[in-house]
């Protein structure tokens, strides 16, 4: 695909693509109920960017908050805000009333879209101030919409931080930075042949976008997972057969429990030949399992916060890759980005600097200044080394440094050494707190495990490394929790103490 220049132009870019959808009969997106076309997307999105325009929000561009999960409106909502000039803000439907209040305060949204088929299970009309707006997918436009002028630094959408404590986090993201991340995606993903693509991901969390603007840009239709049917992933991988997916975007977490099925593989789904993957590291477990099941598969591993429009390094794994010492890379900036440490030094904190980074946080000017302390520069908080050939790799959050026994102690670094152990998928390593204060180590184990696994690993670490930094309590064998952004819930891991089947207690 020849490559654009959207940044340039994003305004042209909605209008181009939306326009593309005018008379295309053939499925937008997919769900275990029913298609909607990109004909109905067209035309559904443009008549309810009329009745946005229309009313006061509208000529005033305030946000709109999208409440929906993965039913057949919310793609008609998330295009009637982009053409309307309205920046989105998606909510899942689990949202609590106070929390949904809110966010619409900290973003002035005057408008909320009911994005669901069922009946909402909590009573979002009870949300002071706001009217609720239905939406027929089924509808026809008055007249063609334009998209209103915008500046540049006009925002799009605004992605709030999952577990944020207090006033909830709001990542306002620009049409600039959009426009320049869809005009990545041909360089990314250069085949033009994809015939669909998953739909694995919340909209609540921007990688997402990846699932998206490919379908999007494309045509090709996207083959939506409810969250509520990762219970039932053949039926699922059912589905993708059917629909002849060739792309999965996903989290490490997503795919480890799509692997627990033995139908996800290449011979129930023969067309599925490239992974893309973010949000969290990724294993040389996942990878190896993935080339195993799928031969000659790509798979690609991206890197990026939110503040920095979905990812913003990336690189093709290899064969090589899982023999390496080091961990999976997570690859080289993307064209106009910069990356580098703090220090300037091969490893540090890293930042980001480029159209990539958004405009900011709303309201929060402390966070602000800190994340965000030069023009469209982005202090990550994580840690990152390169090497001489430009290829990064992820250390972990800068915030996971905890002190026992007057010891200081980087749970990154003891996560790190136990993934390299034979048998280990991945660990989250915790202190154990008891009256308020970190008194030991805790290391959730994933993967095949036993109490006499368990025994040998906290052994082989006892060999290896000083006594502080080796856990004392070890569990395998329970239910991971995934969050919102489908990566692994940490703070539902003090369940696993009682439902683990296997533990040991290292005692050496």
């Amino acid at each position: 695909m020849a490559a654009t220049t959207f940044a340039s132009d994003p305004r042209s870019m909605l209008q181009s693509i939306h326009a593309g959808f005018s008379g295309v009969d053939t499925p937008a997106y997919r769900t275990a109920v029913g298609d909607l076309s990109f004909a109905k997307l067209h035309d559904a999105s443009a008549a309810l960017a009329e009745r946005l325009m229309t009313m006061d929000a509208g000529q005033n561009r305030h946000p709109v908050l999208i409440w929906g999960h993965k039913d057949l409106p919310y793609m008609v909502a998330y295009w009637a805000c982009l053409l309307a000039g309205m920046p989105l803000v998606p909510v899942e439907p689990e949202t609590p009333v106070d929390r949904l209040c809110q966010i619409a305060e900290v973003c002035q949204a005057d408008i909320i879209l009911d994005a669901t088929i069922d009946a909402p299970f909590i009573d979002i009309l009870s949300v002071p101030g706001l009217p609720v707006l239905d939406i027929d997918v089924n509808a026809v436009p008055l007249a063609s919409v334009t998209v209103p002028d915008f500046a540049a630094d006009d925002v799009a959408y605004i992605m709030f931080s999952s577990g944020t404590l207090g006033q909830p986090k709001g990542i306002q993201v620009t049409y600039t930075n959009l426009a320049d991340f869809v005009d990545w995606l041909p360089e990314l993903l250069p085949e033009t042949d994809h015939a669909g693509v998953t739909g694995n991901i919340r909209h609540c969390f921007d990688v997402s976008l990846f699932e998206l603007w490919m379908s999007w840009t494309r045509r090709a239709p996207i083959t939506a997972l409810d969250h509520a049917d990762f219970a039932n992933s053949t039926g699922y991988i059912a589905r993708l057969a059917n629909d002849g997916v060739t792309l999965s975007v996903s989290t490490p977490s997503i795919t480890r429990l799509l692997l627990k099925n033995k139908r996800y593989n290449g011979d129930v789904l023969p067309q599925m030949r490239a992974f893309v993957f973010c949000g969290e590291p990724l294993t040389k477990a996942i990878v190896a399992e993935l080339f195993t099941r799928f031969p000659g598969c790509r798979v690609v591993n991206t890197y990026g916060p939110t503040e920095c429009t979905v990812a913003v390094t990336s690189v093709d794994i290899t064969a090589a890759h899982l023999t390496a010492e080091e961990d999976i890379p997570i690859g080289t900036p993307r064209h106009g980005v910069m990356v580098y440490t703090a220090n300037d030094t091969s490893c540090g904190e890293m930042m980001i600097a480029g159209k990539c980074v958004a405009k900011g946080y709303f309201g929060l000017p402390e966070k602000q200044a800190h994340a965000f302390p030069f023009t469209q520069t982005y202090r990550s908080g994580d840690w990152a080394a390169v090497d001489a050939q430009g290829q990064w790799t992820f250390q972990g959050r800068m915030d996971r440094e905890v002190k026992i026994q007057g010891v200081r102690i980087d749970l990154n670094d003891i996560e790190a050494h136990i993934r390299k152990q034979e048998g280990v998928e991945d660990v989250v390593v915790e202190p154990y707190m008891l009256r308020g204060e970190p008194r030991a180590l805790n290391a959730f184990v994933i993967g095949d495990a036993s109490d006499e696994t368990l025994a040998s690993l906290a052994q082989t670490l006892a060999s290896e490394l000083p006594p502080y930094l080796v856990p004392r309590f070890w569990y395998s064998g329970f239910v991971t929790v995934l969050n919102n952004n489908s990566k692994i819930d940490r703070s539902h891991l003090h369940d696993a103490v009682k439902t683990a089947a296997f533990k040991h207690v290292h005692t050496a």
